[in-house]
């Protein structure tokens, strides 16, 4: 993300990238937004300075991003967040646990509007791609990037790198092996149904390169930062299909480097060369050893590396030294010579396969040469794109990469991974063609807002894919069912309306708020600049008015209130004394008004103090409690109970500190609200319409819901949802929950039918010092339709278990631990745990396939059903292990 100025001025563009529904109204720009020019993309590059200083900012506010205590590292928690939710999937895949089928959740879209691609490869036969997003998992598509299918739902961190190669033995999928910043190398063989962690890369640190010889072994080859002798960095190869790497070669001094692997003719099988503290070396020997060769600059601080297969190899080398400097070697690496200085290099460089005059480079825009880098042309500005997205590449530059393919009519295919999706070229790098238009699922949404007057209408704010509008399609099947219009470039979020309808709407961009006017027939009527000098977060909030549908307010050092003097034109002014600025605040975080009672009014400050008002925001009471941390750019989030107007919750930073609180009287108290919620990021909260009132939360640990009778949060993400990070979340009727994902778009959870589904009493710990859970997912039903999945994690690996059940409870004690159930009992069948580490086991039972075969008499209609899982533990004392408890009544 870019931080810019409160004051920025800046302006908008129509930018539609598809066709409109018939039914669908037209959209109109009123004359002074339709003059302004496009919003710049977020990674802009300002010059050199200002370019530095923003990526400092930017990389101090990331890690604000998750404020904790300075003990506290966000980043492992997170991480064994995504790591339990892995191997919770991979289990229940080992287990034999089907995944269940779309119902429960489904895909709404962006089906045409994508996010951030980081990678691409041709499948071994050449006849599918398979692509890597920033947080949307692993695709494959045919090779005309037709039939996109999501492989990565249940891989944390998204995919870096990825390398493909043929199944072990005939009819086998072929074996994928993925990197990302997150969890490092991963592996599978089931198309994406479970992952495995392969040995030997216990010190690699960060991943560079994840490349292949060409040779009998598929050998895969691994370029990496480590953290063995003076962190040097390493070369790491698996000839046994990804199960396990041997390190070959380490550099015996440490700085950032880059390595390249010829991708077609004899070097292929073998050689490696690497650039490493500006000097380049090459092995032939599989990278067992390396010679060295020129060097181009010993004080280079960094250094990127291509080359074209179709030279003695020629080589391109990008050092970095106080600046960018583009080398080429027409020799191999013997010596090098000057070519370009770049101006805009994100570290992104490839060179073609056939031709060794070709090569490109990436940053906000594409580059490319034919004359061995002597002149470079620049293939589109980032503007471009929005008048012709089939054609011309979107901004940010996150890989480039050049394949030899039989398809292409000259020998060679270039995948162009931007911000906006993937792009290809059959014709080395030029004329790119955009591979994104129809099924790539991997938006980036901060913000959505369904029409509450016509639930088909959907608005939504999109980290650098602007302000869209869709027009709600029933899913047919897998994959995203509606298509958005790109209406405005840029960043928007926090959409708020007066009534929840789309008749006046307003969004905040980075510097100014969006006016919508109309529903039916919507025209962009404004864009109204921040107050000059006010100080607020990146994207700050900005609230509608429930008693002006014309008025809003936006959250700043003060609380600014915005109302409309004319027909397309707003004047703020100071709506409250009160200075969010004092002591040790800023700005205001969050404002969120009691829809049962406008007059009541809650809000949070930077420093987690919570207010109160009772008269509209224009007076406050600061709360004996704290809530947590806000979001770095976005803020914190407030929902407050439809109908009890003394009922909130606010989310936040929960890694050392509760994550939710909730107030029952009004505000003057909070406590938490955390039992069951893991230490994760809350992005946002909002109640459920279905009577129930139960909470759920858009965290980036994935969806969650409060159940109000248990007491408890519990995750509802089954295997159906993607493993990515959800920000936004809102109520859409009274039987659904929309969540807005940043990586994997937008998605719908069906609210289950009315049923209570609870956890009680006490696990036994184990002897490897971990407590069993006891979860569910689904609900329980008589009639055919989704699975009950009773499930337990954090159980030993490969032990066999059992589920038990009765119809009363109990808390006796029993094989050292807690019997929870009273006798009589029923038994289910035995099961595996599955897993591998110490406590990877999971256990599943589908309750909903034995209350539905009629094999159990008493499992009928409003029958209250208490349930436990058993399994063996050979080194307890008692051999034995228990669960806690699970009770749910049958509606």
């Amino acid at each position: 993300m870019k931080f810019l100025r409160a004051t920025a001025v800046v302006g908008l563009v129509l930018a539609c990238s598809c066709s409109r529904p018939a039914d669908d109204g037209a959209l109109l720009l009123s004359a002074e937004v339709a003059a302004r020019s496009l919003p710049p993309p977020t990674e802009h590059r300002l010059g050199e300075g200002v370019e530095r200083e923003n990526k400092t900012k930017r990389k101090r506010y990331f890690e604000e991003l998750h404020r904790t205590a300075p003990d506290v590292e966000w980043r492992a928690i997170e991480r064994a967040n995504g790591l339990a939710e892995m191997a919770r999937r991979n289990a229940l895949a080992a287990g034999g646990v089907q995944f269940l089928q779309l119902g429960t959740w489904s895909e709404i879209g962006s089906k045409n509007q994508a996010g951030r691609m980081m990678c691409a490869t041709l499948s071994p036969d050449g006849t599918q791609v398979y692509a890597g997003a920033a947080l949307g998992g692993l695709w494959r598509c045919d090779y005309g990037g037709t039939n996109w299918t999501p492989l990565g739902d249940s891989l944390y961190g998204g995919v870096h790198e990825v390398v493909a190669i043929p199944g072990e033995f005939p009819g086998d999928p072929d074996v994928l092996a993925i990197s990302n910043s997150s969890i490092g190398l991963r592996v599978t063989r089931d198309n994406g149904q479970s992952w495995e962690t392969p040995s030997g890369l216990s010190s690699v640190t960060a991943i560079k390169e994840l490349r292949q010889f060409a040779d009998a072994a598929h050998t895969i080859v691994v370029w990496a930062q480590t953290n063995l002798t003076v962190n040097a960095p390493a070369l790491f190869a698996s000839t046994d299909y990804g199960r396990s790497f041997v390190k070959r070669f380490q550099m015996p001094t440490s700085g950032l480097s880059d390595a390249w692997v010829p991708r077609s003719g004899p070097g292929a099988a073998n050689n490696v060369f690497i650039v490493h503290r500006g000097q380049v070396r090459r092995s032939s020997d599989g990278g067992s050893s390396f010679v060295p060769l020129a060097t181009i600059d010993a004080n280079a601080s960094d250094g990127v590396i291509t080359g074209s297969e179709a030279g003695s190899p020629t080589l391109y080398v990008a050092l970095n030294n106080n600046g960018w400097k583009l080398y080429r070697s027409d020799d191999g690496g013997a010596s090098a010579s000057l070519v370009h200085t770049p101006t805009d290099f994100w570290g992104e460089l490839c060179a073609s396969t056939i031709d060794p005059q070709v090569v490109l480079y990436g940053g906000v825009e594409v580059f490319r040469s034919s004359n061995g880098g002597a002149l470079f042309g620049k293939l589109n500005s980032w503007g471009a794109y929005y008048s012709n997205p089939l054609h011309m590449l979107h901004a940010d530059t996150m890989g480039l990469y050049a394949w030899p393919d039989t398809h292409s009519s000259n020998g060679e295919v270039f995948f162009f991974c931007m911000d906006g999706g993937l792009w290809r070229s059959h014709a080395s790098g030029a004329s790119p063609l955009n591979w994104s238009l129809d099924g790539l699922g991997v938006s980036q949404y901060y913000s959505t807002l369904t029409s509450s007057s016509n639930p088909n209408l959907i608005l939504a704010g999109s980290q650098d894919q602007g302000y869209q509008r869709g027009v709600y399609q029933a899913p047919a099947g897998a994959g995203p069912s509606t298509a958005f219009d790109q209406l405005i470039s840029g960043d928007y979020g926090h959409l708020t309306s007066a009534d929840g309808t789309h008749s006046w709407v307003y969004s905040n961009y980075p510097g100014f708020t969006l006016v919508q006017q109309g529903q039916a027939n919507p025209s962009l009527v404004a864009y109204v600049d921040f107050p000059a000098g006010s100080q607020h977060l990146w994207l700050p909030p900005v609230v509608a008015d429930p008693l002006n549908a014309t008025s809003y307010f936006l959250c700043a050092e003060r609380l600014y209130r915005f109302d409309r003097v004319a027909t397309n034109s707003w004047a703020s002014s100071v709506h409250s004394a009160q200075d969010f600025s004092a002591g040790t605040a800023n700005y205001l975080t969050a404002l969120s008004f009691a829809p049962s009672d406008p007059q009541r009014v809650y809000a949070a400050d930077d420093a987690g103090k919570l207010y109160v008002s009772t008269d509209h925001a224009l007076s406050w009471t600061p709360s004996a409690s704290t809530g947590p941390n806000e979001h770095y750019f976005y803020g914190n989030a407030i929902a407050v109970h439809p109908s009890n107007a003394l009922e909130a919750v606010i989310g936040g930073s929960g890694y050392s500190a509760s994550g939710v609180k909730r107030t029952t009287d009004g505000g003057q108290t909070w406590s938490a609200l955390t039992t069951g919620l893991p230490a994760t990021l809350v992005y946002d909260l909002v109640y459920a319409r279905d009577g129930t009132f139960d909470l759920y939360a858009a965290c980036e640990a994935g969806a969650y819901r409060y159940d109000r009778a248990g007491g408890t949060w519990l995750s509802i993400m089954s295997t159906q949802a993607p493993l990515t990070l959800y920000w936004s979340v809102e109520a859409v009727g009274t039987d659904r929950i929309r969540y807005g994902t940043y990586g994997r778009g937008i998605w719908d959870y069906q609210l289950p039918p009315p049923a209570h589904v609870a956890t009680y009493c006490t696990a036994k710990m184990n002897s490897q010092f971990c407590v069993p859970a006891i979860g569910a997912n689904g609900w329980p039903a008589t009639t055919p339709g989704q699975p009950f999945l009773i499930t337990c994690s954090q159980v030993l690996a490969q032990k066999n278990g059992i589920l038990f059940y009765g119809f009363q409870p109990n808390a006796g004690s029993y094989q050292g631990g807690t019997l929870c159930v009273k006798s009589p009992v029923r038994r289910t069948a035995t099961q595996s745990s599955g897993g591998s580490s110490p406590c990877s086991g999971v256990f599943g039972y589908d309750m909903n396939a034995r209350i539905q075969s009629g094999s159990d008499p008493l499992l009928v209609v409003g029958q209250s059903v208490y349930c436990q899982y058993w399994y063996r533990d050979p080194q307890d004392p008692f051999t034995t292990g228990l669960s806690n408890a699970l009770e749910f009544t049958i509606p």
